[in-house]
């Protein structure tokens, strides 16, 4: 099965959050991504959605490094989950996260 890539914006869009926020998680190497020759950036859906849950091991796409037992049976667990819950708990990380950022804002 083809992995779904998606462009930084696509991604945003789906998170409800800038894709400046996107980058930034790309920079920081929080999220997996494939960086393309003209230098833009394309996101696994599953990648991006596992590392956004705390199942994704960014290890595996640099070193090809085994995940241990338990994070393996997390990772499927999470896997096996619907995608329209995934996607909601997306939102709702998204939506708790944009209110820590606007309380935090001086005014």
């Amino acid at each position: 099965m083809d992995e779904q890539l998606l462009s930084t914006r696509q991604a945003a869009e789906l998170l409800n959050v800038s894709p400046r926020t996107v980058t930034n998680w790309i920079r920081a190497d929080k999220v997996p991504y494939v960086r393309l020759p003209g230098g833009e950036y394309r996101l696994p859906l599953e990648g991006l959605l596992d590392s956004l849950t705390g199942t994704y091991d960014m290890r595996t796409i640099e070193g090809g490094l085994e995940l241990d037992a338990g994070a393996r049976a997390r990772a499927q667990m999470e896997r096996e989950r619907p995608m329209e819950e995934r996607l909601a708990d997306m939102h709702t990380l998204s939506r708790q996260v944009t209110a820590i950022a606007g309380s935090a804002r001086p005014e």
